[in-house]
């Protein structure tokens, strides 16, 4: 599932604005405390959220999950000139290795890209698109920058979309009207070789849960059916790509799978 992950907006400080920024406040702010942020002037909370002023405008600023819960509850209908500065949205998705699968991605040449690589530790990134674009593409190691590692086993890299000014406007409109899995893969498409595209446009059509949301809950057979998706859905292909590129590797991994099934069910100690 698509989900904003960054998320700042300005509008037009006028009397229904006024009115309604106390209930916001009270919304969004958890134990609100002043606080100033870029020139802007009001309350931050213990959750990161930020809601200020500067007497013509109102800037309010969320990341992580509050920055989705914002973008996608926010009553903004009757507000006068909005502006979206900036909203990130992302796929966080399982793969047997991410560092391999980010260091073997293809970018569109017509981008500026930029791959970072710990040498001696796992925790690769692809910056595809400069840093002063309107829109960027940030792939990396979730698995590494969070510690959290998939039930299932492997690791989750997250694919982050980037959106500022003009662009950061198209996204919230499409957050906001169920449109953000084809925004999303239009510019993954566009950025991404065929087959990495592919991964994100499987995996999306196969979601029906929110990763890293705290009181998600499934019962045994959807966890079944979640570990047979992914299977499927990422590790065969990785698997196929991996036969071409490295016969040996797969080999060891199917004597390995073979062996470790074996020693669980015990048929070792005869």
């Amino acid at each position: 599932m698509i989900r904003a992950d960054y998320f700042v907006i300005t509008a037009l400080k006028t009397r229904h604005l006024d009115a309604h920024y106390p209930s916001i406040v009270g919304q969004y702010v958890s134990n609100p405390k002043d606080a100033s942020l870029l020139g802007y002037f009001g309350f931050r909370g213990d959750n990161g959220v930020f809601a200020g002023e500067n007497g013509q405008r109102y800037l309010f600023w969320a990341s992580g999950n509050e920055a989705h819960y914002m973008a996608t509850t926010l009553k903004t209908e009757n507000w006068e000139g909005i502006s979206v500065a900036r909203i990130d949205l992302q796929i966080t998705i399982t793969c047997l290795d991410a560092d391999y699968l980010i260091e073997h991605i293809q970018p569109n040449k017509s981008y500026k890209s930029t791959l970072i690589v710990n040498l001696n530790d796992k925790g690769s990134t692809l910056y595809v698109g400069s840093p002063t674009s309107r829109i960027r593409l940030r792939i990396y190691n979730k698995t590494a920058q969070s510690g959290l590692q998939p039930d299932e086993g492997g690791e989750y890299i997250r694919f982050e979309l980037q959106c500022r000014d003009s662009y950061a406007d198209k996204a919230y409109t499409a957050l906001r009207n169920n449109m953000a899995r084809a925004f999303f893969t239009m510019y993954v498409k566009k950025m991404l070789d065929t087959y990495t595209t592919n991964i994100v446009q499987s995996s999306l059509a196969s979601f029906n849960e929110e990763l890293f949301v705290g009181d998600f809950r499934e019962n045994k057979e959807d966890r079944l059916l979640r570990k047979k998706r992914w299977i499927e859905q990422t590790v065969l292909p990785s698997l196929r790509r991996m036969l071409v590129e490295d016969k040996d590797y797969v080999d060891k991994i199917i004597d390995r799978l073979y062996n470790d099934g074996e020693q669980e069910n015990g048929s070792d100690k005869y």
